[in-house]
């Protein structure tokens, strides 16, 4: 039967509050979550050291929040094992071809650019951006080549998952979708992976007898200039830095539309794009941004904004003249103007000529990809180039494994972990239930969450007191006449609503993937997509038991929104009875039915055949898997479980999932 579209029209969400510097938007979600950056912003505003001493201590502990956030480990210790496949002699400069060992078992790609004579030279780890090409990038090139002919050793690595270290080798993969959010359900971040290996790439040069180890530099453009940020901020052999095209301010990361590589988990409960910069001082640090460029993330104003603040901690550190910024009359990009800047400020800083003013760029061409790549073919490829699914596949095995090996589970502890990892927010007291006109034999309601308004559909059923809750992660829209006339077959009244961010409060974004914007908007901000998802549904239910005389519950709830039932059920607060249709078995990363999709400014994303990326919950399998949530709970029922890319499970492994379960429910 054809989708009927219940909606309920809801009255335009309130201007008050709203930061006036950013764009408005229709999205009810997308504004709230606005509203709580800016409020987070201002609640943790950079409050600059004034001495020496007061810096070191915020930086101490501001950098442990940091690396606990990561979730990922440096370790110098572990051995480098280069290895040099092969050089590529130019004028003025050698292009070496290396890979290095950044964590056991992980290895970097990277080009090192290496000037003529004798050294020692100073040296600069140059970091890509969401170029399709990754160090290969034509604007790339041209940056890392003119530092090598000024003199300069050039580190150009490839970023976790991208080009070289992509899942097919050489393919134009993006590594911040469906991957990137995948490694945060093994208990890592992309920021931090990419955090680990940058730092590894540092001690690669210093390790270098041609390098002077005191005069590392660090640049990017893009996501390489976020990368230069973190990395310079954490990593305090860093010289100078000049992160490009990337800072403006977390609020406006929330409001933006950008990368996983780009997330920090809980980010702005923490601090400030202007206190992670405050990380760096007082080293020599240059901003560059594009007057042009057309991601509000990093518009002009919000990195003055960001500036001003960090300028207040230099010059209490008399030290003002180590902090600038560049506005290039440029779009987003390593232009030319950009590496003017680049140039001049690490002559100053790392070589100690000039005043750190542009000087003028050295114009090189690009060489073809095939004359500097690392392998000739994916099958020249070596296995330890360890990819991300493999990376996740490896590391969420082993801690199933670790899960299932448990003789004994304390319930209760693992109900307050699962609680703590959802970032599950405590409803108010009050939960005002609003009626609208009927329509349709629905009776229409909108529950007021605290923040957020819950578009609600009730159809009455004959049995008083047996209710049959229906949800979809499409929203209410994406239920059918059919499905709505199938439920009352025993009588139930039916109830349909809106989790936040879908039907009627959602704005679609399929750019990045399914509920990539929702996803790291919520997390930046302490809050996860299934954590929101599970309070709607603690709200729901508290109504119907409240206001509705509630006896017997079953939620019936589909795909993403059949695991979020789950959950929320398996902490144990309110109890309900979970019917889980087409909803994954577990965390474990698989991608047998993902396919490939191609935009031509970002190259190949890995969608979600069924699922979006809102199954993306730090930490998830470290915790345990979706069997032990079911196991925490008091009656799951769930039909055509799938695999976690949105494969049906066969008949053996179905039973084996279910078997998983009641094991995990006799170990309580």
């Amino acid at each position: 039967m054809e989708t009927k579209v219940w909606n309920l029209e809801l009255p335009p969400f309130p201007r008050e509050g709203l930061n006036p510097t950013l764009p408005l938007e229709e999205c009810p979600v997308t504004r709230l979550m606005r509203m709580e950056a800016a409020r987070l912003e201002r609640l943790n505003q950079f409050d600059p050291p004034r001495d020496l001493k007061e810096l070191k201590k915020f930086q101490k502990e501001l950098r442990a929040k940091i690396w606990e956030k990561l979730s990922v480990k440096y370790d110098p210790k572990v051995p480098l094992k280069p290895e040099f496949l092969g050089d590529v002699p130019k004028d003025g400069f050698t292009i070496r071809k290396v890979i290095y060992q950044s964590r056991p078992g992980i290895y970097v790609t990277a080009l090192l650019y290496v000037p003529d004579g004798r050294g020692p030279f100073p040296a600069v780890i140059h970091m890509h951006g969401h170029h399709i090409d990754g160090k290969f990038g034509e604007r790339q090139q041209r940056m890392s080549m003119a530092m090598a002919k000024s003199g300069y050793v050039v580190l150009a690595p490839d970023c976790w998952g991208v080009y070289e270290r992509a899942t097919v080798y050489r393919e134009l993969e993006y590594h911040g979708g469906f991957l990137g959010a995948a490694l945060m359900n093994v208990g890592e971040t992309l920021m931090g992976e990419q955090l680990a290996d940058n730092m590894r790439g540092v001690d690669f040069l210093r390790s270098l007898p041609f390098v002077r180890k005191d005069r590392i530099g660090a640049t990017g453009a893009s996501g390489g200039g976020n990368q230069t940020m973190w990395l310079s901020a954490m990593d305090e052999r860093i010289a100078a830095a000049m992160p490009v095209v990337s800072v403006g301010s977390f609020e406006t990361y929330v409001a933006g539309t950008n990368c996983m590589c780009e997330l920090l988990p809980d980010g702005l409960k923490i601090c400030t794009e202007a206190a992670v910069l405050g990380l760096i001082a007082p080293r020599p640090l240059r901003i560059g941004n594009a007057y042009y460029d057309v991601n509000p993330t990093f518009g002009v104003e919000s990195m003055l904004q960001t500036y001003h603040q960090v300028e207040k901690l230099y010059w209490n550190l008399g030290c003002g003249d180590n902090l600038a910024y560049t506005v290039a009359d440029r779009v987003h990009g390593m232009w030319d103007r950009q590496r003017s800047a680049v140039l001049g400020w690490f002559d100053c800083h790392l070589r100690g000529h000039g005043h750190g003013s542009p000087v003028p760029d050295v114009e090189l061409d690009p060489l073809p990809i095939d004359e500097i790549c690392l392998f000739e073919s994916p099958e020249k490829r070596p296995a330890k180039i360890r990819t991300t699914d493999v990376h996740c596949t490896r590391l969420g095995t082993a801690l199933r494994k670790k899960m299932l090996a448990q003789k004994k589970i304390d319930a209760d502890a693992k109900r307050i972990g699962l609680v703590e990892m959802l970032r599950l927010r405590p409803l108010p007291s009050e939960l005002p239930l609003k009626r609208h006109a009927d329509a349709d034999g629905l009776e229409r309601y909108t529950l007021d969450a605290g923040d957020h308004l819950i578009p609600v559909l009730v159809k009455r059923g004959r049995i008083a007191g047996k209710f049959r809750v229906l949800l979809s992660p499409a929203g209410k829209s994406d239920l059918s006449e059919a499905d709505v006339a199938a439920a009352p077959g025993d009588g139930s009244s039916v109830v349909m609503f809106d989790l936040i961010g879908t039907g009627e409060t959602a704005r679609p974004n399929m750019m990045l993937g399914t509920n990539h914007q929702y996803t790291r908007q919520m997390l930046w901000l302490g809050r996860s997509i299934l954590g929101e998802w599970a309070r709607d549904i603690f709200a729901v239910v508290r109504m119907l038991r409240e206001q509705f005389r509630v006896k017997k519950l079953v939620i019936e709830a589909r795909r993403e929104a059949g695991v979020t039932a789950v959950f929320a059920a398996g902490t144990g607060l309110i109890p309900f009875e979970v019917k889980a249709v087409d909803a994954p078995s577990t965390f474990l990363f698989s991608r047998e039915s993902i396919p490939s999709f191609t935009r031509p400014a970002y190259g190949t994303y890995l969608k979600g055949n069924l699922y979006g990326l809102g199954l993306a919950l730090p930490g998830f399998l470290v915790w345990g898997d979706i069997s032990l949530a079911a196991a925490l709970a008091d009656k799951v029922e769930f039909v055509s479980p799938r695999a976690y890319d949105g494969t049906p499970l066969k008949p053996a492994a179905e039973q084996a999932f279910r078997k998983e379960i009641a094991a995990l429910r006799a170990k309580m």
